[in-house]
């Protein structure tokens, strides 16, 4: 079956649409509720952008291991919240035109600073979204196991959407019968 273009697509420009206005309008609001200080730090915009660089970071790995999720709902979900949400939350504009206006303004040193601390903090929070996130799906495979487990051992014929018989060597109900076969 040929993969469809993403360009032919309408539903991924509905969720980045979408995905984008709320993004942006929480970095809006992100500005009002921490105003930048005279020293040239916009924290609004450097927590609104250490935000998307964690959950951005952190999605994508989980759905890179979210093998038990559709691959639609996947890409759906990558691109609405990924794409669209962490998109519009962070701003390189915004951090350009901070930096730009700060130098303009007599504050070299205090831009450079701003803009090492964003980068290199931006780098930690992302590998800590990309941490959590292998977290978070390792504890979902074992649960998942265990559920199948108990699905297998109670009489169900089903485990992990396989049948589960004698034939169907994945399945987690037939490992003690290879075993004992080998």
């Amino acid at each position: 079956m040929a993969k469809r273009s993403p360009l032919a697509d309408p539903q991924l420009y509905v969720v980045v649409f979408i995905g984008g206005a709320i993004g942006t309008c929480v970095r809006y609001l992100l500005g009002l509720a921490i105003p930048a200080t005279a020293a040239g730090f916009h924290f609004g915009t450097l927590a609104a952008n250490l935000l998307a660089c964690f959950v951005y970071a952190g999605l994508s790995a989980y759905l890179a291991q979210a093998d038990w999720i559709r691959p639609r709902r996947r890409e759906l979900v990558n691109r609405g919240a990924g794409m669209g949400v962490c998109g519009g939350l962070s701003t390189m504009s915004t951090l350009a035109l901070e930096g730009f206006t700060g130098i303009l303004g007599g504050q070299a040193w205090q831009v450079l600073l701003y803009l090492l601390v964003s980068v290199v903090c931006g780098l930690l929070v992302a590998f800590a979204g990309v941490w959590c996130a292998d977290q978070l799906a390792a504890g979902h495979r074992v649960q998942r196991v265990a559920a199948a487990g108990q699905t297998a051992r109670s009489g169900d014929s089903v485990a992990f959407g396989n049948p589960v018989t004698s034939d169907n060597p994945t399945t987690p109900a037939n490992s003690a019968e290879q075993e004992a076969r080998q």
